[in-house]
C-alpha cells in the first residue's frame, strides 16, 4: 500500500494568486487545454509546485494554471515537493525545429548584436556546459553549428531567447527532445531536416531568480523531473471555483485520495511510460 504524502507525494489546494510563474505559456497547448478544460467537469493532472522558504513557484502545468484562471477558478489541484531536494532534478528540453534553417537565426543575430561562431557540435556542448550564457543551433543535414553567445544579464538573456523561439513559435512545426539524446541519433532515425536548438543550463537559483522578476522563459525550455509523479487524481474543478473553505477541501481531498488507496485503486509505476497524447 502506498503511503500516503509522508514519503511518496504530497497534493494540495493552492491558491492560483500565491503561485509564481517562471515560464510563459505555449499558446498552441494553452487553447487545446483550455478548451478540454472548459468543457469538462474534473481536472485529471495535478500542477507541479515547487516550495521555496515561502514562495510557491510553478515548475510544470502553466498551460493548465492559465486555462484554470482564465474559466474564473481561483484554486489549483498541485503536487507540492520541496525545490531544494535533491531528488527533484532541473534538466531542459532542446527544440527541433523542422524545416527550419541556421541562415535565420543569423539574420536574427545580426539584427540583434549577437556574436557568434561556426563550431563543431560536439564541442559547442562542451562550450555550454561550462558556460551558461551561449545557445548552439545545429542543422540535423549539412552538420552546420553555431554558437551564440548571449547576455550574461538575465532579464536581456531571456529576452534574446524569446526573440530566437519566435522565430518559429506559431510558424513552424517542432518537437520537444531530451538533452540525452545524442544528436547522431537525431540526424540518424529523423525523418525530416530541420535544426536542433540547445539552449542554456539552467539551474534551480535561475528559476527563483526569473520566478521573483517580471519576465519568463520561453515555454517548453525548463524540465524538472519528479519522483513520484501524480496522474489521474480527477478533482471537480467546481471545487477550485472559490477560495472558500480551503481547510475543509483539503480535509476532503485526503479523505478521497486516502479512500482511493484502501480500496487499492492507485498504482505506482517505476518503469519509463511512453504515452501516446490525443
Amino acid at each position: 500500500m502506498i503511503n500516503y504524502t509522508e514519503n511518496y507525494f504530497d497534493l494540495e489546494l493552492l491558491k492560483l494568486s500565491d503561485i509564481m510563474l517562471h515560464e510563459a505559456t505555449e499558446n498552441i497547448r494553452l487553447r487545446n487545454i483550455y478548451n478540454r478544460i472548459s468543457k469538462s467537469k474534473y481536472l485529471f493532472n495535478p500542477v507541479i509546485v515547487g516550495r521555496h522558504e515561502n514562495e510557491l513557484i510553478l515548475l510544470d502545468g502553466a498551460n493548465r494554471y492559465g486555462s484554470l484562471k482564465s474559466i474564473g477558478c481561483k484554486l489549483i489541484l498541485a503536487q507540492v515537493i520541496d525545490y531544494g531536494t535533491r531528488s527533484l532534478r532541473l534538466d531542459k528540453w532542446d527544440h527541433l525545429v523542422y524545416d527550419f534553417t541556421i541562415d535565420r537565426i543569423k539574420a536574427l543575430c545580426s539584427r540583434l548584436g549577437l556574436e557568434y561562431c561556426h563550431m563543431g557540435h560536439a564541442h559547442g556542448l562542451a562550450e555550454i556546459e561550462n558556460k551558461f550564457h551561449y545557445l548552439l543551433a545545429a542543422d540535423l543535414i549539412s552538420d552546420e553549428s553555431i554558437l551564440i553567445k548571449l547576455s550574461p544579464a538575465m532579464d536581456k538573456l531571456i529576452s534574446e531567447l524569446d526573440a530566437i523561439t519566435r522565430l518559429y513559435f506559431k510558424k513552424f512545426d517542432f518537437d520537444r527532445s531530451e538533452s540525452e539524446i545524442k544528436f547522431s541519433e537525431l540526424r540518424k532515425y529523423t525523418r525530416r531536416k530541420g535544426t536542433l536548438i540547445v539552449f542554456p543550463s539552467f539551474k534551480k537559483h535561475h528559476i527563483i531568480e526569473i520566478a521573483n522578476s517580471d519576465f519568463r522563459l520561453p515555454a517548453g525550455i525548463s524540465r524538472h523531473k519528479v519522483v513520484n509523479r501524480v496522474l489521474h487524481v480527477k478533482y471537480e474543478i467546481r471545487k477550485l471555483r472559490s477560495e472558500n473553505n480551503i481547510k475543509g477541501k483539503q480535509e476532503e481531498l485526503k479523505k478521497l485520495l486516502t479512500d482511493k488507496i484502501d480500496k487499492n485503486k492507485v498504482r505506482q509505476y517505476q518503469e519509463s511510460v511512453i504515452v501516446f497524447d490525443e
